[in-house]
């Protein structure tokens, strides 16, 4: 996927765009499919998203399959949307429709992310009955986002000041049928304004994309907050880490180092000081950590 490094640049205009009709392109008779325009290349562009004509099915299969497939080579925009993101299923119930998206989607994060919600967002409220969508990928709400629904009115652009950085971490989950930790490597594009570390811990309790990997932490575990000190990271996590803490040993182990090993796999965090419901955890079944906890392995680095 092409980078948006030129977002920085003009975008503190209000990224969109006229609120009835979605744009002066659009007609009674026809719809548009929305993309970020390459603002690195196109130099008469005055805003961040764009459109183009679309004249199939008003339907949501319809509009969304046209819309994955991105824009037409010379159009001067870019679809931001992950190779392999499809349209799972969809739901409308009242003026909301929510649409599942493949797993793939939900590695966007950051400006990618925004750009793909506000896209997807401004295409389907153009169908009759649709005022409000939320996406979901692979059936579950990604929470790192600011909010989960979304409106045409919605789309305005803060921050777009912040230049994109990307981030590489190592995911930490159980290798199947083993008792030890294996991990897999995955890149956010993000701004600074992002908690780098609350991305990447929620990419973790989403579970993992390898599938000879599968999480050891609890389904229902949620991060409260998370803060750097120095190369120290205090996160606070909600009770159900305590809930159902594993009898082996070995398993406390795994679930720890599953957190301790991914966040210190960043190179702004050595050390990592765990809490729950905003109280320092002392023990983790058998295991004392009631201390700052650096990883015990060496940090792994994409090849």
């Amino acid at each position: 996927m092409k980078k948006y490094k030129a977002l920085a640049c003009g975008v503190a205009l209000a990224l969109l765009l006229p609120t009835a009709g979605c744009s002066s392109r659009q007609t009674e008779e026809e719809a548009s499919l929305w993309y970020p325009t390459d603002l690195e290349n196109w130099d008469n562009a005055t805003t961040a998203l764009d459109a183009i004509s679309y004249t199939g099915e008003m339907t949501v299969s319809g509009l969304m399959t046209a819309l994955l497939e991105g824009p037409p080579e010379g159009s001067n925009l870019l679809s931001p949307f992950p190779d392999g993101t499809n349209l799972q299923q969809y739901k409308q119930e009242g003026k909301r429709l929510t649409v599942d998206l493949s797993w793939v989607y939900g590695d966007l994060a950051g400006i990618e992310l925004t750009l793909a919600d506000y896209c997807i967002t401004l295409t389907l409220t153009q169908l009759e009955g649709v005022e409000e969508v939320c996406i979901t990928a692979n059936g579950n709400q990604l929470p790192y986002r600011e909010r989960q629904v979304f409106t045409a009115q919605d789309v305005m652009f803060t921050g777009a000041e912040e230049e994109p950085v990307e981030v590489t971490a190592a995911l930490h989950f159980r290798r199947k049928d083993s008792q030890e930790l294996g991990f897999e490597f995955r890149v956010f594009r993000l701004t600074e304004s992002d908690s780098v570390a609350q991305v990447v811990l929620e990419a973790l309790l989403s579970g993992p994309q390898d599938e000879g990997l599968e999480r050891v932490l609890p389904t229902d575990l949620k991060v409260l907050s998370v803060r750097q000190e120095g190369k120290v990271c205090y996160v606070d996590l909600s009770d159900a880490l305590l809930r159902n803490v594993p009898t082996e040993e070995w398993e406390q182990h795994l679930v720890i180092d599953s957190l301790v090993n991914t966040l210190c796999s960043l190179e702004s965090i050595e050390q990592v000081q765990l809490l729950v419901e905003g109280e320092n955890l002392e023990w983790y079944g058998d295991i004392l950590v009631g201390q700052p906890t650096q990883s015990q392995d060496p940090s792994p680095q994409p090849t």
